[in-house]
């Protein structure tokens, strides 16, 4: 049977990702980068959406693309616990998560920008999202490695510059912080001279990190009339413009 017709797409990457040889230096550069970025504290909660090849779906969602993963919330060695949820509508409330990690869910979403926005949502001030996703613009692997995902309609593969537009216009400051190379093998991190900053845009999958940022806001009160010493001795700015 032909399964790469038969299966969701992210089913085929899930298999991909899991069991080949290339999906599994992608995963080993992926977890590197994770855990090595992941600073747990107490009570802070982290939450993982999407976990590729693991976890049973839930109706209407292939499998690995709706599994939730949350660790750190009151005991830092606590195992993180599964929860099965649609990605675009978590079961947590606004502004309660520290960290989410979207993990290859974007690119088999028809609507990815709803994703993003859930992730937003619950974000508390100064949370931070970090997406992983394979890259439209790698000219050699991909078509190498996930030939059957280019052939599927479903399947929309979205550029880092493409994704920190929408990830900015939800007012997150963003930044492309990798890229993951197959040949050879290794994180390439977006520093350094225009060649290497290029290899990042071109390599198989990217890391985008985003800041939901606080917002000050200053209310609003009646006009200026006079402004009395701002400088001492001075008068008040009204009274020196008619001294003029």
């Amino acid at each position: 049977m032909n399964k790469g017709f038969a299966q969701h797409p992210h089913e085929i990457f899930s298999e991909w990702y899991r069991d080949t040889t290339p999906g599994q230096a992608l995963k080993r550069l992926e977890f590197h980068y994770l855990s090595s970025g992941l600073k747990l504290t107490f009570n802070q909660i982290t939450l993982q959406v999407g976990c590729p090849g693991d976890s049973s779906p839930l109706n209407g969602f292939p499998r690995g693309m709706s599994c939730l993963m949350t660790s750190g919330p009151k005991e830092p060695q606590r195992p993180p616990a599964r929860l099965i949820a649609a990605p675009d509508d978590i079961p947590f409330d606004s502004q309660s998560v520290d960290l989410v990690y979207l993990v290859h869910v974007l690119e088999f979403s028809p609507e990815p920008c709803r994703i993003l926005k859930e992730c937003e949502r619950i974000l508390k001030p100064q949370g931070e999202l970090h997406v992983l996703a394979l890259n439209p613009w790698n000219p050699k692997n991909l078509p190498r490695c996930v030939p059957l995902l280019l052939k599927h309609a479903e399947t929309s593969l979205i550029t880092p510059s493409r994704l920190m537009a929408w990830l900015k216009n939800l007012n997150l400051d963003t930044c492309l912080v990798a890229g993951f190379s197959l040949t050879p093998e290794c994180c390439l991190p977006n520093r350094g001279s225009l060649l290497n900053r290029s290899r990042v845009r071109l390599a198989t999958a990217y890391a985008v990190r985003a800041i939901k940022r606080r917002q000050r806001l200053i209310p609003l009160g009646s006009p200026w009339s006079s402004i009395p010493e701002l400088i001492g001795g001075c008068g008040s700015i009204e009274t020196a413009f008619h001294r003029l």
